[in-house]
């Protein structure tokens, strides 16, 4: 395991990249590949005891906005918030691909993206997806982490909603702040201008497919504005409001919530008075700032000392049985191989072969 500084506030300890090479397969289109997804990994120990900077870390995965990108410093910040060693992965967004743009795990054709609806009109690529939470999982066990969580900002919510509901059984907390799903409620003449009925019936195939898996994630935060005219309040709040109901559903006692925040912090961020306001702007109220500490931080660390812990399946690699392509994962109860076919391919197929953390 690469070791990490002792005294250092954030240190890089290894980057590396995800290629479409391998992508999940397609028996309709054949391997679907996407384009190159850097990452870094960060080691972070700040304002730590010796004796905690032994214990095992949380493996915090940030997915960035459509700024791309996230300050060191920040990092650094949310580390202290959470108040433990963090491991921190940081991916890019995969590159334009032979005229096919993401969003994350939401592909759509250049030409598609007219008025930035994109996640309108585009699908979540799988093989992007399996790639990027194979990656993942694999960092995940190589740094033994007590915990894994997956957040992000605006675009980045939107990835954390598409991871967490992927692969649910490999989070334990999915947060999304200034988020949005694929598709949207809101009207043809308010917001985003999306065309309706359509973009109404693909989030609501969003919420029974995607959405309903966050459910088995133990924590699934959602801090929002509601004077946010970029990202959509309703569209969250029908996210959340699905989660628990599934959760009730099914008779897990998970956390799903909603933190909203109020308008007078909806355009807080500083540097922000040469922009417009859009109420889009909350990064440090939520998330840096002082009063992250009780609107967030100490909610979030009560809810992690008291969730379950999550199911994993490690990702063992692509691999080939006879003929036909398939995906293998390894079992860390009794290091064997399952392979699942591309048509079996979802959550419950892998849960036929998982271990307890």
């Amino acid at each position: 395991m690469p070791k990490i500084a002792s005294g250092e506030k954030i240190q890089l300890i290894a980057e590396g990249e995800i290629t479409g090479e391998d992508s999940l397969y397609s028996e309709r289109t054949g391997k679907r590949k996407f384009g190159t997804s850097t990452y870094k990994v960060y080691g972070a120990l700040a304002g730590l005891q010796e004796e905690e900077e032994a214990v095992k870390p949380y493996l915090l995965v940030w997915l960035h906005g459509m700024d791309n990108g996230i300050e060191l410093g920040h990092l650094t910040t949310i580390q202290k918030r959470l108040r433990h060693r963090v491991i921190f992965v940081v991916p890019m967004c995969p590159q334009t691909h032979k005229g096919t743009q993401f969003n994350w795990g939401c592909a759509f054709r250049t030409r598609d993206d007219k008025k930035q609806l994109g996640f309108v009109h585009g699908k979540l690529h799988e093989g992007y997806l399996m790639a990027l939470t194979s990656k993942i999982s694999d960092l995940a066990y190589e740094f033994d982490a007590e915990r894994v969580l997956v957040m992000g900002y605006s675009m980045g919510g939107f990835g954390a909603f598409q991871l967490g509901g992927f692969a649910p059984d490999a989070f334990d907390v999915v947060m999304s702040v200034a988020g949005y799903g694929l598709g949207t409620l809101e009207p043809e003449d308010a917001m985003y201008g999306a065309p309706q009925p359509a973009s109404s019936e693909i989030f609501e195939e969003f919420l029974t497919g995607i959405a309903s898996e966050l459910s088995r994630v133990p924590i699934v935060l959602a801090v929002h504005a509601q004077k946010d005219s970029m990202s959509s309040f309703r569209d969250v709040k029908a996210i959340i409001k699905s989660c628990k109901e599934t959760q009730a559903k099914r008779g897990v006692l998970h956390t799903a919530e909603l933190l909203e925040v109020e308008d007078r912090w909806a355009d807080s961020d500083r540097n922000r008075k040469k922009r417009r306001i859009s109420g889009h702007h909350y990064f440090n109220f939520s998330l840096l700032d002082e009063s992250s500490e009780d609107f967030l931080w100490s909610k979030l660390r009560k809810y992690l000392s008291q969730a379950p812990l999550r199911l994993e399946l490690r990702p063992l690699h692509i691999a080939r049985v006879g003929e036909e392509p398939r995906v293998g994962f390894k079992c860390p109860r009794c290091n064997g191989p399952r392979y699942i076919g591309p048509d079996e391919f979802s959550t419950k197929a892998k849960n036929l072969h998982y271990r307890y953390k």
